[in-house]
């Protein structure tokens, strides 16, 4: 048996022996385990939902840019703020800005 051979595995294997004998420190030895394996399912719940919200927010920030770059484009055309508001349906606010950076 390898806890024969090393003396760090004996101990623990001793300790394993007497915890498993004492009814109170056995629950005690499953409750700490059971807090532990909570406690990182918790990270791994909480990291997947941050992953999931990063995703959407640069979604959302490609949809922004590509529309901002479709102005842009439709304005290098010839083509007055009203008719883009009108046509694409398009934020006024937000072709005015996107027409104001591009003038500059």
């Amino acid at each position: 048996m390898i806890a024969e051979k090393d003396p760090y595995i004996k101990s623990a294997y001793d300790h394993l022996q007497v915890i498993s004998q004492d009814k109170q420190k056995r629950l005690e030895y499953e409750a700490r385990e059971k807090a532990i394996r909570d406690h990182n399912q918790f990270l791994f719940e909480a990291e997947q939902r941050g992953i999931e919200q990063g995703k959407k927010q640069g979604i959302e920030q490609g949809k922004c840019e590509r529309r901002r770059e479709d102005i842009r484009r439709i304005l290098e055309k010839g083509k007055s703020v009203e008719q883009i508001v009108d046509f694409c349906g398009y934020d006024r606010a937000e072709v005015e800005a996107v027409r104001g950076n591009w003038q500059q």
